[in-house]
């Protein structure tokens, strides 16, 4: 009876170390996925300012120099370091360590944004898992963001690009380059499988194609891609 008794209370022991131990491990889970969006949700913040200020930048040179070959496109970050000769040396290596850290953060190629639904992303050359935690990507092989081209842009659906679930057509999409700022209008909606590459082809006239995964709250990896054409209105 003393023994059973013993197995018993070890049975409880173990289930209750297990459960523990679960329970720990979902909430720093959990934990580490908040973390990451905040962490992509700053540095969207900090692209967003940083394109805008070399857009500023340039628009101020090509003011002054009215010859738009002449223009830099470095980056604003790209500045001139201040005279550091009072400086201590903890303080000069801090600004070291933050210009280091700014550099290493590329500019976005550009600004997409939808008003009506509150969207504004930073648009980054690649479609890198990085990218997409702070931003939207290029999709590669389609136009650039300042062509006449059909610029493909992706997101993830549980992240910035779950606003486009409640884009309608005639919805105004702005985007925003160092060398141009452009509207198009949303012409379509649609949902098409993976394997179905036709809205990254080329198109008679200026657009945007916005590409995301579908549906916006399956569980797990969702199978279709929910897809956003908009043509150019300028």
């Amino acid at each position: 009876m003393v023994t059973l008794r013993a197995d018993a209370v070890t049975g409880r022991s173990i289930r209750h170390a297990l459960e523990t131990a679960c329970w720990t491990l979902g909430i720093v889970l959990i934990a580490l996925y908040f973390g990451a969006r905040a962490y992509g949700e700053l540095e969207r913040r900090q692209a967003i300012a940083t394109f805008t200020q070399a857009r500023s930048a340039m628009s101020a040179e090509a003011h002054v120099t009215r010859d738009i070959d002449r223009i830099s496109l470095e980056p604003a970050s790209a500045h001139r370091a201040p005279d550091q000769t009072h400086w201590s040396e903890g303080r000069v290596r801090a600004y070291a360590a933050q210009v280091t850290e700014s550099e290493s953060q590329p500019l976005p190629a550009a600004l997409l944004r939808i008003r009506r639904v509150e969207l504004e992303v930073p648009v980054y050359a690649d479609t890198s898992e990085r990218n997409l935690n702070r931003g939207a990507g290029l999709v590669s092989g389609t136009a650039p963001p300042d062509s006449d081209g059909n610029i493909a842009i992706a997101a993830h659906r549980d992240g910035y690009f779950r606003a486009l679930k409640d884009v309608a057509v005639g919805d105004v999409v702005e985007l925003e380059s160092l060398s141009r700022r452009r509207q198009y209008r949303v012409i379509d909606l649609s949902i098409v499988e993976p394997t179905d590459i036709s809205p990254l082809h080329d198109t008679d006239v200026p657009a945007v194609t916005l590409v995301t995964c579908y549906p916006f709250y399956f569980v797990g990896t969702a199978p279709q891609r929910f897809i956003v054409r908009a043509v150019a209105v300028d």
